[in-house]
């Protein structure tokens, strides 16, 4: 397994929580969204936020009608409310994402130049440990449009050397097949996904194999494993991955294999799967990658819980183009602790065996996420 010769992640510092305020809070050139939210709420966060800890006090999003207000707003008024004046004012590239509206209308987010490049640049990292091989060419199985995942996956792939070959996918329209009980429809358009993909992988030279993970949970089952014989690593984003799917696919579908997760969402960023060691005992654990993004796992009252415990994810985005100040994800996950070869490497805490309520408990129809 390579290893970079050093990390382009670390720690978050007060310093960087300060610089962040300090562009976004900004009185004339700041975030209009986060001004108008520090005035109505009192907080007058640009001279009391001196810190991570304070920002977390004084910054963070409450559960209830704190949050709705943000959320309706990411989904409903123009997306330069949630960008800086001054970021606006540079004129760099902003790249205007969406989530997959799996619990409702979709929210809007953005990637400027800087973060994107700095996303390009750690995943180049999480890659290489884990032995996914450069040039060679991509197939993403996946949403591409207004979502993210597509054009990152496209990006990583000619930035390592190959081609990117695209099934896309339409989440939305399957959520509502499913919702509205339309089974036929649902499993015709999932055999169309998987038609697409034969018909790519029988023709072309595809080397890493990157989709969703309820897509790769079909995989054995849809498609087989022969026409995949030339296939060097798999990556998957998506919430769940149970440790029995992923032993079998590491066992038995792909066997020394790379298997790479990643988890985020189109407005808060992403996160990587750790180097993978026996100890993980197949479960899926993610590195938070600081100081741009930062996952909490918290209790009903908002602390954060003991290593070991599950909790709510809180995501915080500290960049110049976006503030994500504590966003309650749906999702649940355990705090992990720092361990194996990754821990003196990567040492805040980590998320494990992420995982969203409403689909694992039958509220929602999760499609082909």
């Amino acid at each position: 397994m390579p290893t970079p010769s050093a990390s382009v992640l670390r720690q978050i510092t007060d310093a960087d929580v300060r610089r962040t305020v300090r562009l976004h809070l900004d009185p004339r050139h700041g975030t209009p969204y986060w001004l108008e939210r520090d005035r109505r709420m009192g907080t007058n966060g640009l001279e009391k936020v001196q810190s991570f800890q304070n920002a977390v006090t004084l910054l963070g999003l409450t559960e209830g009608a704190d949050q709705m207000h943000y959320e309706e707003a990411s989904r409903r008024t123009p997306l330069e409310n949630f960008v800086p004046r001054s970021v606006l004012g540079e004129g760099g590239a902003l790249w205007a994402a969406q989530t997959g509206g799996t619990t409702g209308p979709a929210k809007h987010g953005t990637w400027g130049a800087r973060y994107w490049a700095d996303i390009l640049e750690f995943s180049d990292e999480f890659l290489d440990l884990h032995g996914v091989p450069r040039n060679t060419n991509w197939l993403f199985v996946g949403p591409m449009g207004p979502h993210t995942t597509g054009r990152l996956v496209v990006a990583f792939a000619e930035r390592r050397g190959g081609m990117c070959f695209s099934i896309d996918l339409d989440p939305r329209i399957v959520k509502i097949f499913g919702e509205e009980g339309m089974t036929a429809a649902y499993d015709r358009y999932v055999r169309h996904i998987w038609d697409q993909v034969e018909e790519v992988v029988r023709s072309q030279d595809i080397g890493v194999v990157f989709c969703t993970s309820r897509l790769l949970d079909m995989l054995p089952e849809r498609l087989g494993t022969e026409p995949l014989a030339g296939v060097r690593a798999i990556v998957h984003a998506g919430t769940t991955m149970e440790p029995d799917a992923h032993r079998e696919l590491r066992e038995e579908v792909f066997p020394g294999v790379p298997v790479v997760g990643m988890y985020g969402t189109s407005t808060t960023g992403i996160n990587w799967q750790k180097p993978f060691e026996a100890e993980d005992g197949h479960r899926v654990v993610y590195v938070p990658c600081r100081p741009h993004v930062a996952l909490d796992v918290i209790d009903e009252h908002g602390a954060e819980v003991p290593y070991g415990e599950e909790g709510r994810v809180r995501v915080w985005r500290l960049t110049d183009d976006a503030l994500v100040p504590g966003f309650l994800e749906r999702d649940r996950a355990r705090r992990v602790r720092p361990y194996g070869v990754a821990a003196e490497r990567y040492p805040w805490p980590w998320l494990g065996d992420p995982y969203s309520p409403e689909f694992t408990e039958g509220r929602r129809v999760e499609g082909v996420y």
